[in-house]
């Protein structure tokens, strides 16, 4: 086959932020395009619908990256931006609490799902880590660095 024949789509990166905090993996990576660092929202604001419209800020094609609890949002955010017609192109869980499969987001995941653990994962994190492996999906020890490098 051609290169010609495959074209990759570029894509940028997100960062969500935690449950009361921006994310804190964002000085943590070098990237050759400026993330989108999605700030925490306001007191009194609902999580997810601050942060699907500061996403709704942008057309491209994102990789979401969650820490931690946030993560339980994903299939949330994954509606939301399918909603706009500009669907994830990948989800980032380091950590995580693992997100409910099924229910009012039944088609989720709609993209690949990597999951990376620490070296010293919180209790959460590893039990996310061995359903994940079940569903078929990435889990690695690697850095975030790397897992982003190959989007």
């Amino acid at each position: 086959m051609h290169d010609a024949w495959h074209t990759r789509v570029m894509s940028s990166v997100a960062f969500c932020p935690t449950v009361d905090a921006v994310n804190p993996l964002t000085p943590s990576v070098q990237l050759a395009t400026q993330p989108f660092i999605v700030s925490a929202p306001a007191e009194g604001v609902r999580w997810i619908t601050h942060v699907a419209a500061e996403l709704s800020k942008t057309a491209e094609p994102l990789i979401l990256v969650f820490y931690g609890e946030a993560a339980i949002h994903a299939p949330a955010l994954g509606f939301s931006r399918r909603s706009l017609r500009r669907p994830a192109v990948g989800y980032v869980l380091v950590d995580p609490v693992m997100p409910t499969i099924g229910g009012d987001y039944g088609d989720w995941p709609d993209a690949p799902v990597t999951v990376i653990v620490s070296d010293n994962p919180p209790e959460h994190a590893r039990e996310a880590a061995m359903q994940s492996r079940l569903r078929g999906w990435n889990v690695t020890q690697e850095s975030l660095q790397s897992v982003l490098e190959r989007y």
